[in-house]
């Protein structure tokens, strides 16, 4: 009788070899609008998708109850060159504004792409007005469009499908393959539940697997109770890593205000409402921490809620009580559009938003960006979405620009154009000797055959050990190469992970990525001698912002089989451009959630 690990071992002729021009890696968001720009600039493509089918699959594969959008409609403040004075400010002077340019100027036109698509940005408790826009997160316009988009990934799945893009779902890439010249040529992938092998022979390939979670522990103690996707484990950086390109902004991570009890996103909702944070004395805190009160960066309110926890005014509560009835009615049917399950929780502990405080919580950290419009921790990119390694782009949360379900469509649907037009000028990728493929099926399936008792999760909980403890949302330079130094430790213990099947085999795979991300943030951290971002960058040995030496990008390389930290100038400033007369901020709000 065969042993578990034969049984469960790929046959060679499970081995599938395709060839196609542009290889997606991601069929998130980024990754549909992707796969559209390459297929319309003449393109063949492969999408690999780690999760289900794409049409529900990714951040939003539930539903997204708002948009950000530049719709130049009248006001100064609704157009990208107003914006792009602003951002400086809004990310403290630590941003590429080359690629924000690329990404504002393509919103209006990306929104008339989606409503052609079949998405609806109206909402129907407005039905006077074009759209329902707010303002939130600092920003200086009422930029968030609210609409009911439950259906949003569905049809843009649908899109992405309808272009003869070959779909490759519940399928994990492992490994990205190169050329002899240093540029990608396909990946290899493997089904997380039958086993099959494949071997994607592309001429370019775009990074599209969204941000970091699973990270660190959060309140519950349960990893997949995540604020975001927990699915999205940074294996697109951790892969761009390992074949040489550059990751830059990795030192500033993210989290948000949750219910106690339930992790879930929300915070737009709430405070583009109009809600308050009170502490447990009842003061509105949050203009001790920040100008905009709870109008300020998503940061800022953690930075907020973390201090005044800290400092014995918890717990801290959201409070809508002030609210007009029907925005609190409004808010109840929205905020249960992200996470269908929300107004059921309010229901089952009791919570009417109208008349009851509702307390809250900080969640799990995650390698985001910092809770900053515009700026994302990831792969370095230009504004054609190329990163420093010829062939390899990259868009959405795992890039260094975008910016919510915004930024993943107008930034996915450029890179799919960039790789295209790329690819078609390239050679066909060689192909694949049968060494090649003896080597991909036996490098892959080796952990199936080792025995022992230490598996990816126990890895996992590890790696979310050192960052709780040694990094997190306060940190210094002893607990910060304290955390290189477990991280390092834990490396070498890669090798020694076992898995029971398939889905085993994906677990050690992100365990591995997400030990790679966190090295990476530890080590940037460390660069970045002083206080940036709100509750983003938080150095208690350097606590102040330092603008004379601050302003630049912390970016990090493989090295010799460690990192290699480096820094730029970012040429910009932080200070906030005066306000004009037809500023939304010279103005009184226009109204909205």
């Amino acid at each position: 009788m065969k042993s578990l690990s034969a049984r469960l071992r790929a046959p060679d002729e499970n081995i599938q070899v395709l060839e196609t021009d542009v290889l997606v890696i991601g069929g998130g968001v980024a990754g549909c609008l992707a796969a559209i720009g390459a297929a319309e600039a003449g393109a063949k493509c492969v999408i690999c998708e780690k999760g289900g089918i794409i049409e529900r699959s990714g951040s939003i594969a539930g539903g997204v109850d708002h948009f950000f959008a530049v719709l130049e409609e009248g006001p100064e403040w609704d157009t990208p060159e107003y914006l792009l004075r602003h951002i400086p400010a809004i990310t403290e002077g630590v941003v590429d504004l080359d690629v924000c340019a690329r990404f504002l100027h393509g919103i209006k036109g990306m929104v008339q792409r989606l409503e052609k698509m079949g998405i609806d940005f109206h909402n129907p408790a407005a039905p006077g007005r074009p759209y329902l826009r707010h303002r939130s997160f600092g920003l200086p316009g009422e930029y968030t469009i609210e609409f009911e988009g439950n259906d949003f990934k569905q049809v843009i799945g649908q899109a992405a499908r309808h272009t003869g893009a070959r779909t490759l779902e519940r399928v994990m890439v492992s490994e990205i393959l190169m050329d002899e010249e240093g540029h990608p040529r396909g990946c290899v992938a493997f089904h997380i539940r039958h086993g099959t092998i494949y071997a994607v022979l592309a001429r370019a390939v775009v990074l599209a697997t969204g941000e970091t979670n699973r990270l660190a522990r959060n309140a519950s103690g349960y990893p997949y109770d995540s604020w975001h996707i927990p699915y999205n484990t940074g294996d697109g950086q951790a892969m761009a890593l390992r074949i040489g390109a550059c990751l830059a902004n990795m030192e500033f991570t993210d989290a948000t205000i949750t219910p106690k009890g339930y992790s879930t996103q929300g915070t737009n909702g709430f405070v583009g409402a109009g809600a308050y944070l009170v502490n447990a004395l009842g003061e509105r805190f949050m203009f001790r921490y920040h100008p905009a009160g709870e109008k300020a960066r998503r940061i800022d309110l953690i930075n907020g809620v973390i201090n005044e926890t800290a400092e014995g005014r918890g717990p801290v509560y959201i409070d809508c009580r002030h609210l007009p009835e029907e925005d609190v009615n409004r808010l109840k049917s929205t905020l249960g559009v992200d996470r269908p399950a929300m107004p059921a929780f309010f229901e089952q502990k009791g919570i009417d938003l109208g008349k009851d405080l509702l307390e809250i919580t900080v969640s799990e950290m995650s390698s985001r960006g910092g809770g900053v419009v515009f700026r994302r921790a990831g792969v370095r990119i230009d504004p054609d979405c190329v990163s420093n390694i010829p062939g390899l782009f990259a868009a959405g949360d795992c890039s260094t620009v975008s910016n919510g379900i915004a930024g993943a469509t107008v930034m996915g649907h450029i890179a799919g154009g960039s790789a295209a037009r790329y690819a078609l000028s390239r050679s066909r990728p060689e192909p694949l000797s049968k060494e090649d493929i003896g080597r991909i099926r036996e490098e892959l399936v080796k952990p199936l055959a080792r025995e022992g008792d230490y598996d990816p999760r126990q890895f996992e909980d590890e790696v979310r050990s050192i960052v709780t403890d040694n990094i997190g949302f306060r940190r210094n330079e002893t607990r910060l190469k304290e955390a290189l130094r477990q991280l390092g430790e834990l490396q070498g213990r890669e090798g020694a992970i076992g898995a029971r099947d398939f889905h085993d085999l994906m677990r050690l795979h992100e365990a591995r990525n997400l030990r790679t991300v966190a090295e990476t943030i530890a080590a940037s951290a460390l660069e970045r001698r002083e206080t940036r971002g709100g509750g983003a960058h938080v150095r208690m040995d350097y606590p102040e912002r330092d603008d004379a030496s601050g302003l630049r990008t912390i970016m990090v390389e493989k090295e010799n089989g460690g990192l290699r930290i480096l820094s730029e100038p970012t040429g910009l400033t932080a200070e906030k451009p005066a306000a004009s007369k037809d500023s939304a901020e010279a103005t009184p709000a226009m109204g909205g959630k």
